[in-house]
């Protein structure tokens, strides 16, 4: 502790002090700075609980592979790299990476408690994690060391699994229960998944808090130099430009898109497709062949994964986001950050009819709303929007709106941050 005592203490910020502050130790699947959904929600739920100055973080995570571990300081947030596989969690090897990552962050908080009351520092007052196996590793670390552990359930992974790893979707469903059963509080992202939470699975009304996804209205805005972004890509300025951004999965509709996709060019053949993201072996052995079998490889632009620092740039370059998405019982009660970052940066939006977002998403108003695989209907939303810039515009405008008041970041985790409550900032000890 020694060390890490003299290492912190150039970075301590005013008003803290490494001994006699709780911490609070928080799971995540990839290193900070944020490359992921769930790691930019516990980002952000971290910088607001140092900003209140009621915690100190310890964020566990392994690293990106063997040779790159490190432990390190970012904003005040200790990372807290284990070894690990981080390049391989969505590879061919990712079960067992995934129970290695696992077991590891148990280990990894213990030995941290361990080593805090050792030194006479105040240790941990709670665990906190994102998604099932990531909570499940909260619950056995805050059983072993005594502690409560909070949850952030944004999705059913066990509905995910139905199609990506169908072998898994009964265990998820179990492990699901058992961490929602022992999980102190439940923070969900609309009132559609909490009232799924509690009439399906029995969870009492008070555990479950609504805190829904949002983005950084700050880095995600109208007005960045899309132009430029064209010009790499090699997309004429007046080029109509639909872009879908992030993981691609069955369920996230892509297959459908390319379908609408081909019907849009035989009207605007000028059309492209921006797939940021993508990747993975449902990309390759079904997006990739169909894209050919469809003869649109040259209205597709797909440049892969790209740091998430230049993804507000890529998003301004285009005209229109996509969110055709699969109407599944997860998307009927989650947010997507697509849906955030397109208003965010003063992008229209065609989406699927779903439960949750079919409540912010107003058709007409500020996106346009179809049902789900519904090609014929996708294909005349997206040809309106390319056809009516001044409509595109205006529901641009109202989702950015929207975004600055109730779905920005900094705004929406002090909800989830006042559950630690001076109760739980005492459970930390010596």
């Amino acid at each position: 502790m020694t060390s890490f005592r003299k290492t912190a203490a150039q970075n301590v910020p005013d008003g803290f002090d490494l001994g006699s502050h709780p911490k609070v130790a928080i799971i995540v699947e990839t290193t900070i700075p944020p490359v992921s959904r769930a790691n930019l929600r516990m980002y952000w739920l971290a910088r607001e609980i140092i900003a209140q100055k009621k915690a100190l973080v310890n964020m566990i995570a392994p690293s990106r592979d063997l040779g790159s571990r490190a432990s390190y300081f970012t904003e005040w947030i200790w990372m807290n790299q284990y070894p690990g596989f981080g390049k391989s969690l969505y590879g061919a090897l990712r079960l067992p990476v995934r129970i290695w990552h696992f077991l590891a962050s148990i280990i990894s908080i213990v030995v941290l408690e361990a080593w805090y009351r050792r030194s006479g520092a105040r240790g941990f007052c709670a665990v906190h994690a994102w998604n099932p196996l990531a909570g499940m590793a909260a619950v056995v670390a805050g059983w072993l060391i005594r502690r409560p552990v909070f949850l952030d359930f944004t999705d059913f992974y066990s509905d995910i699994a139905r199609t990506d790893m169908p072998l898994l979707a009964k265990p998820l469903v179990w492990m699901e229960n058992l961490v929602l059963g022992r999980a102190r509080n439940v923070f969900v992202v609309s009132d559609v998944m909490r009232e799924h939470l509690i009439v399906n699975k029995g969870l009492p009304p008070e555990k479950v808090v609504v805190v829904p996804d949002g983005t950084d209205a700050q880095t995600f805005r109208p007005g960045l130099d899309g132009a430029a972004v064209r010009r790499k890509l090699g997309i004429a300025d007046e080029t109509p430009l639909i872009i879908f951004h992030g993981d691609i999965k069955h369920d996230d509709g892509v297959d459908v898109l390319l379908n609408v996709l081909a019907e849009v060019v035989k009207t605007r053949p000028d059309t492209r497709l921006l797939i940021l993201g993508g990747g993975g072996p449902y990309f390759d052995g079904v997006i990739k062949p169909m894209i050919e079998s469809l003869g649109l490889a040259q209205h597709i632009v797909s440049p892969g994964w790209i740091p998430h620092n230049e993804v507000p740039a890529y998003v301004n370059a285009c005209d229109v986001g996509a969110m055709t998405l699969r109407a599944t019982l997860n998307h009927d009660n989650y947010l997507s950050f697509k849906l955030f970052e397109y208003w965010a940066c003063g992008l229209p939006v065609v989406v699927t009819r779903l439960k949750a977002i079919g409540r912010i998403v107003k058709d007409g108003e500020n996106g346009l709303v179809c049902p789900s695989e519904d090609v014929a209907a996708y294909a005349a939303a997206f040809l309106r929007l390319i056809e009516d810039r001044e409509l595109a515009r205006r529901m641009g405008a109202a989702g950015r709106e929207l975004v600055e008041r109730e779905y920005d970041w900094r705004a929406i985790m002090k909800k989830e941050v006042a559950l630690y409550t001076p109760e739980v900032l005492d459970l930390s000890s010596r």
